[in-house]
């Protein structure tokens, strides 16, 4: 070090051979004594060296490995947060900060195949076991990760100056959604809106949780990113205009022999096929029908088979196909074409396509319809035990996040008088809770949305106050 009483005179020894290169030389002892220092030592230092605070560039292929390598080390093993894929690294600097900190501007692809621009940021300290890891990505929530023996998401967020670690529940519940479902979006603005309808979801899914009298559970299912309007077209039922609505007899229900069974189910007796998925297709109003069919069939002939949807989208030309219909339309059109052809003859494709009926194929056939008593829920359990399944128009409200248990919504979040999905009665039961000193009695509904949904295609709602309009419209066809 330079002694302060022999600055002035050892400066010019100290600066020889260097004028050019210290030009800027303060005019001040300390100033001096700090200049002189660090450049005296910046000239020892190799190309490599960084001083502290300082940006030094970075090659790009180092800092793509680099970024590769945590990538993949927050992906093992972990389905938390969002997994990305580095495309091309555009430019990348690094500073030492209590550590070092890697900065990359790069292009990353996430799970949804959705490519965003990032500024990455790596904090490396060699005497902590974890990296840190910050993605800045345009449109995109802030995010910040360690990656260690087990990896931690959180959204950073920001209130009254404190930064906060903890994950936005709602948008990690998205991000398994999406996984779940293979749910891609085409842009990442699309994927904003649907983060928004899934966020009001989740609160009418509190709601419907909060509010239930049963013992079901709601929850995400594939309808979790929909609007309203757009999960209605999933449904499909036309509303029924009781006025003009005609063809359908009076159904004369038996009374049933003895006591009525506490339950029963048609799945047993080998009268109901397997859980069909109409898609994106309001068709429901004709699996409801071929369901009641496929058992009617089967009670009178001793042979389960499945009948064709598609058919009815074709050919019946009162109903709209994958714009709704009405099971009393579908009866009628069945009669009319001359009955229907099995399911591995006239396949399902979810959407219309011209009628190619052919009558020589035609296995099953209808004289018309009866409709059964309106809000009388006994008579359906003896036409049930008596007949086969029961083909009704529901009010689907809360069948969009249902997940399981006996579904019994409050009557104003589930009116009878708005019925909009036609659906199949296969049976009946009872589920006692007596540490609740609970019973629930339920009627066992077939869907058509797939497996996957409620319980592994079927809905129990409960039975005895005509819950969502289940003994409203109640029909079912008469085979020859």
């Amino acid at each position: 070090m330079v002694k302060k009483d022999k600055l002035w005179t050892n400066l010019p020894s100290l600066l020889k051979g260097n004028i050019k290169r210290f030009r800027n030389v303060k005019r001040s002892l300390i100033r001096n004594k700090i200049y002189i220092f660090l450049q005296v030592h910046r000239s020892r230092r190799s190309e490599n060296d960084i001083l502290v605070g300082d940006h030094k560039p970075y090659d790009e292929e180092a800092a793509k490995a680099q970024l590769e390598e945590s990538l993949n080390k927050l992906t093992t093993g972990s389905t938390k947060g969002p997994h990305y894929k580095v495309v091309k690294v555009y430019s990348a600097s690094r500073r030492v900060v209590s550590g070092t900190l890697t900065r990359i501007d790069a292009d990353l692809i996430d799970g949804s195949e959705s490519q965003h621009r990032c500024i990455v940021e790596i904090w490396s300290q060699a005497w902590l076991p974890n990296n840190e890891i910050t993605f800045k990505c345009r449109n995109q929530p802030v995010v910040q990760a360690r990656h260690s023996r087990s990896v931690e998401w959180a959204e950073k967020k920001t209130h009254k100056k404190h930064s906060h670690r903890a994950l936005d529940k709602v948008e990690h519940l998205f991000h398994k959604f999406q996984v779940r479902f293979g749910r891609r979006y085409v842009s990442t603005a699309e994927r904003q809106m649907r983060l928004r309808i899934f966020r009001q979801n989740m609160k009418t899914i509190g709601e419907l949780n909060a509010n239930e009298m049963g013992s079901a559970k709601y929850g995400i299912t594939e309808f979790a990113d929909m609007t309203s309007t757009e999960y209605k077209e999933r449904t499909g039922l036309w509303q029924r205009d009781e006025a003009k609505a005609t063809g359908g007899s009076a159904a004369v229900v038996p009374a049933y022999s003895g006591e009525l069974p506490k339950e029963f189910d048609w799945r047993h007796k080998n009268a109901v096929t397997q859980v069909k998925n109409q898609g994106s297709c309001g068709s429901c109003w004709a699996f409801s029908v071929t369901g009641n069919i496929e058992g009617l069939y089967a009670v009178k002939n001793g042979d389960l088979k499945e009948f064709s949807e598609q058919e009815l989208l074709d050919c019946d030309t009162t109903d709209s196909a994958c714009n709704g219909g009405l099971m009393d339309n579908a009866y009628k059109a069945i009669k009319d074409i001359g009955g229907l052809e099995y399911e591995a003859e006239y396949p399902y494709k979810a959407k219309k396509n011209q009628c190619h009926f052919n009558k020589t194929l035609s296995h099953v056939q209808v004289s018309g319809f009866v409709d059964l008593p309106k809000g009388n829920e006994t008579a359906m359990q003896e036409w049930l035990l008596t007949n086969g399944p029961i083909s009704i128009g529901i009010n689907a409200n809360a069948m969009q996040f249902y997940r399981g248990g006996v579904s019994h919504p409050w009557k104003a979040l589930c009116s009878k008088s708005n019925l909009d999905h036609g659906v199949l009665v296969v049976g009946y039961g009872v589920s006692d809770y007596p540490n609740f000193h609970k019973t629930l009695p339920y009627w066992i509904v077939k869907n058509s949305w797939g497996p996957r949904w409620g319980e592994q295609g079927y809905y129990r709602v409960y039975r005895g106050d005509n819950t969502c309009g289940v003994s409203e419209m109640a029909t079912s066809a008469v085979l020859v």
